[in-house]
């Protein structure tokens, strides 16, 4: 009874040391079956072990009073490699106002637009945009003048004629910009398609003139931007104009059929706000 006892307390102690013990054979029961190593590595007494294993000492009570001492490592389960994944691209968005001056004798217009599209990264951008460039010019004369009540002078003017042109330039673009600087300075060039619609009047004669114009343009700009507070920019840029537009008419006297042209170029201006990079 005291060999048992001291054995026992045998086996507790060392097990705490990390040392194998075994029992006395004769105290083994022939059922007693050996236990699997989980990790598949046989582990002797006063193996070393890597630093990350953990390991421990287990006690088994077996039939008949037998016990046996057994060492089990395990190693701790790593956690996946997840790869960063990239940013996604940004969308952005711009609207602006400026003008166009064609060449020629024409007088600049008033331009409205919107250009948007993706920041593929932080110094490329590319997407589509708009633009509405509107001239009107009216041709009048004056018919009387004369005093008013309060002494104010009325002038009468008939409308001799009176025309206007609205270009719509649609196109798709790529950008450049530098890294966030106190004033971002920037390139761009966009290519697509040109409408041009022009009309006139002449009210003496009674005469009308309405036609449609389209055909290919390009742009190439280049500005500055303004950051604001969040994601916003102020941007500036000057802008210049390409494109040679015409429609096919049929002369009704002859019937031949003939095409007619019209040449836009011209510089420009925009001022515009930018929001989204």
């Amino acid at each position: 009874m005291k060999t048992r006892v001291v054995t026992w307390a045998a086996v507790a102690l060392l097990g705490g040391t990390g040392l194998a013990v075994a029992s006395p054979v004769s105290n083994l029961s022939p059922l007693a079956l050996p236990l699997s190593d989980p990790a598949g590595i046989a582990v002797s007494a006063g193996s070393e072990y890597p630093s990350d294993g953990a390991q421990f000492a287990s006690l088994v009570v077996v039939p008949h009073g037998g016990t046996r001492s057994d060492y089990t490592r395990f190693r701790p389960r790593q956690r996946g490699y997840y790869r960063e994944s990239a940013p996604r691209p940004e969308t952005f968005s711009q609207l602006h106002l400026g003008f166009l001056d064609p060449e020629g004798d024409e007088s600049a217009g008033v331009l409205f637009g919107f250009r948007g599209g993706l920041a593929v990264d932080r110094n490329i951008q590319i997407g589509g945009q708009i633009d509405w460039n509107h001239h009107g010019n009216s041709q009048t004369a004056v018919v009387s003048e004369g005093p008013g009540p309060g002494g104010t002078v009325i002038t009468t003017r008939a409308d001799l004629e009176r025309s206007s042109s609205d270009l719509v330039p649609m196109m798709g673009f790529i950008q450049v910009s530098a890294d966030d600087l106190p004033v971002i300075p920037y390139f761009g060039v966009g290519a697509g398609l040109e409408v041009l619609h022009l009309s006139a009047e002449n009210f003496q004669t009674g005469e009308h003139f309405s036609g449609t114009f389209a055909g290919f343009g390009w742009q190439i700009w280049g500005g500055a931007a303004l950051p604001l507070s969040g994601r916003a920019r102020l941007s500036t840029e000057v802008f210049v104009n390409s494109a040679e537009l015409s429609r096919d008419v049929d002369d009704p006297i002859s019937g031949q059929n003939f095409r007619e042209t019209v040449n836009q170029d011209g510089t420009g201006m925009r001022v515009g706000l930018a929001w989204g990079f």
